[in-house]
């Protein structure tokens, strides 16, 4: 008789609904992702916002601003934290379980892209009008 994996039960280590070593090492580096982005406005995000204060950028473009800001990477930071605790601790299925991890992944990368992108948008659009100048 064969045991039945869809079983929302907690799992225990041995149990074929405990994550597997592939399964935590996802884990950790979606928890890395969510430092990346619980760090983001500390390393990145304000010293960027002075670096534009300094050249005398009056107004940052809107995404920009939210980006340099503090709320809006430590809000993305918390919703990927919370795939993971839900991966963790809740009593799903392991599969479901794994869903939420590569959704956690897949929202992290997302965002950690779009914040560094809009943090750097105005030295973009700067770059990009000098190489115009120069043409």
């Amino acid at each position: 008789m064969s045991e039945d994996t869809t079983d929302a039960s907690p799992a225990t280590p041995g149990d074929p609904g405990a994550f597997t070593a592939l399964d935590w090492i996802a884990v950790v580096v979606v928890a890395l992702i969510a430092l990346a982005l619980a760090l983001f406005p500390f390393a990145i995000g304000l010293p960027l916002a002075e670096v534009y204060a300094d050249f005398g950028v009056a107004e940052l473009p809107a995404l920009t601003a939210v980006a340099t800001g503090l709320a809006a990477p430590l809000a993305l930071a918390a919703v990927v934290l919370a795939s993971l605790v839900g991966a963790v601790a809740l009593r799903a299925r392991l599969r479901t379980r794994r869903l939420m991890v590569a959704a956690g992944f897949a929202f992290g990368v997302a965002a950690l892209v779009a914040c560094a992108l809009a943090a750097y948008a105005p030295i973009f659009e700067r770059a990009g009008a000098v190489r115009r100048e120069a043409d």
